[in-house]
């Protein structure tokens, strides 16, 4: 998986907007689902549609763990 934080540093220089979710998110969850299908209609990179299951698997999994997400900050 790439570096978050070197993708951010790259959109920074680039002046390219990009968008962040943490685990504790409420909306996260709905969020990734909804672009790993999106991926899966446009994507035909199997590395990276695997890449975003592995982090869809992470959120379900956090959900499953923690249970005590809330409304974005």
């Amino acid at each position: 998986m790439k570096n978050p934080i070197q993708m951010i540093k790259q959109c920074n220089e680039k002046d390219e907007p990009y968008f962040l979710l943490r685990g504790q998110d409420i909306c996260a969850l709905a969020a990734i689902e909804t672009y790993y299908q999106e991926v899966l209609h446009h994507v035909t990179n199997s590395y990276f549609i695997e890449e975003i299951e592995e982090i869809l698997k992470d959120f379900r999994a956090y959900r499953e763990e923690l249970s005590h997400t809330k409304v974005p900050d």
